[in-house]
Order: C-alpha cells, then structure tokens, then sequence
C-alpha cells in the first residue's frame, strides 16, 4: 500500500477525479480504521464552474478549505443534515475539488443484500463512516490523518470508467450538463446509473 502523496492532487483535477477511482480510502473517524473502495466521484473546477462552491471567486467561511493546496479535505453540510466528502487539488489560486460520491466498504462481504449498500452515496458514506465537520480541512497524505488515501495495486482500465453529468446541478445552467461525474462501470455501490 502506498498512500497517495500530495503533489498528487496538484494536477488538472477531471485528471485526479479519474485517477482516485480503485484507490482506497482510509478513515479512522471512530477509534477504528476502516478502508473502502472509490468507485464514484465528481469533478468541481472552480471559479469557472457554475456548479462549484468557489464560482467567481467565492469565498465564506465555509469554502474556507478549499483555497488549502491540494490533498486537503473539503466536508461541508447538506440539506441540515448530510455531509459530504471532498479531497481538494490543486493550488491556493486555483480552488476545485473531487467530491467522493461512493465507495465500497473493504472487505466485502461475498454475499450482501441491497439494503446493506450504506456507502453508495455522499451523505450515505459520510454518515456510515462518522465523517462531519470535525473532518474538513484535513491533510489527507499523511498517515496519521483521521482520511487519507492509498493506492494499495487495484487496476482500474480506461474502458471501466464511464463518464456522465454531475448530479443535483440543475442550478448550473449549461455547466449542470458537463460530464464530470465518473464511476466504474458495473460496481453495485455506484450511486445512481
């Protein structure tokens, strides 16, 4: 296993949103550790993306993170109630993000009902794994970290990634239609087909 060093996240971030697909995530939220396959993931571009929180330079308290150098962790509030999951890229000047849409708990059990799919989602795999806003603004290259992530050899092949809009974007205008949602093909924790 080789965790995932910070210049990483430092690329083109459609770039990095593909590349985290079959790396591990590792959390260690409740006193254990727990590991979990990323299977989906969207891409957020910053100031000239409609749909990302930084759009023309926004900047609140609770963007905050997201103006941090990549490898960060971005975990904002949803609705009241769910929270979300992002690992920043990039540079300070440049403030976009991958939100972590689902992952599959590892190791999986052989059989597993549908019922039992409590990561297939962002506000599902937060709430599953204790993640909130304790968990924001976190350097996700280190080991010690409570999220970090590792490329443990699990081969994922271009033909495996499929490539569609972004969900709950319809505010963004045309940007609500851009592909940058990525999943592998197939993976039963994939949020929405």
């Amino acid at each position: 296993m080789k965790i995932l060093p910070q210049d990483f996240y430092f690329e083109d971030t459609t770039s990095v949103a593909k590349a985290l697909l079959g790396k591990s995530l590792h959390i260690n939220t409740t006193g254990t550790e727990y590991k979990a396959r990323i299977v989906e993931v969207e891409a957020y571009l910053g100031i000239t993306d409609p749909a990302c929180h930084t759009f023309e330079g926004r900047r609140t308290p609770r963007t905050t993170s997201m103006y941090l150098s990549g490898g960060h962790s971005y975990v904002y509030q949803i609705y009241g109630m769910y929270f979300c999951l992002n690992v920043v890229t990039r540079t300070e000047n440049h403030p976009e993000a991958v939100l972590i849409r689902a992952v599959e708990p590892l190791p999986l059990a052989a059989k597993f009902e549908k019922s039992q799919l409590v990561s297939n989602g962002p506000g599902k795999l937060c709430r599953h794994y204790a993640i909130n806003k304790e968990h924001n603004a976190l350097p996700m290259w280190h080991k010690k970290s409570a999220l970090y992530i590792s490329d443990d050899g699990f081969k994922v092949s271009k033909s495996q990634i499929v490539s569609r809009p972004r969900i709950g974007v319809d505010y963004a205008g045309e940007a609500a239609a851009w592909p940058l949602r990525f999943y592998l093909a197939d993976d039963k924790f994939v949020s929405k087909k």
